[in-house]
């Protein structure tokens, strides 16, 4: 009976143990507004580069264990991400036109001879390629050879 007693609280600490190890650093995600000037060189430099002009409303940096990122948000409602190291993750323009110096040469290219009524209004990029919104609400991705892989409305 000792035993059998033994072995449920072992086992139910160890369990707890587990959850504790498990769950606890997912609390530590956070949301932290910064300065603009705290955002990495290279993010600094690609928004004085193609945002030239507006000022950051918000920066924050994102804290999504065990990842970092950078967000920053503008008065019209355009927001740019950022991995840790610097680089551009999406450029959301809402319902007006990316800067065209960011968008690669085929995509733009693609996009205004498939659809040339439309426009890029959010551009992401990730390990696979580039996810490209256009103003029509349809969503291409483009792997990076910058092959068509995909297109949902």
């Amino acid at each position: 009976m000792k035993q059998t007693f033994f072995r449920k609280t072992t086992a139910s600490a160890a369990i707890a143990l587990l959850c504790a190890c498990t769950f606890l650093p997912a609390s530590a995600d956070d949301r932290t507004p910064i300065p603009a000037d705290r955002l990495p060189a290279r993010s600094r430099a690609f928004l004085q580069k193609h945002f030239a002009g507006k000022r950051p409303l918000l920066v924050v940096r994102e804290r999504d264990f065990p990842d970092i990122s950078y967000e920053v948000g503008y008065a019209d409602g355009h927001k740019v991400e950022f991995r840790k190291d610097g680089r551009w993750k999406e450029v959301d323009c809402l319902q007006d036109t990316v800067p065209a110096t960011i968008v690669p040469k085929p995509v733009a290219d693609f996009v205004s001879a498939h659809y040339p009524n439309s426009y890029i209004c959010k551009l992401e990029r990730d390990r696979k390629g580039y996810e490209v919104k256009l103003g029509n609400r349809l969503e291409l991705t483009f792997d990076f050879k910058f092959h068509l892989v995909e297109i949902d409305d």
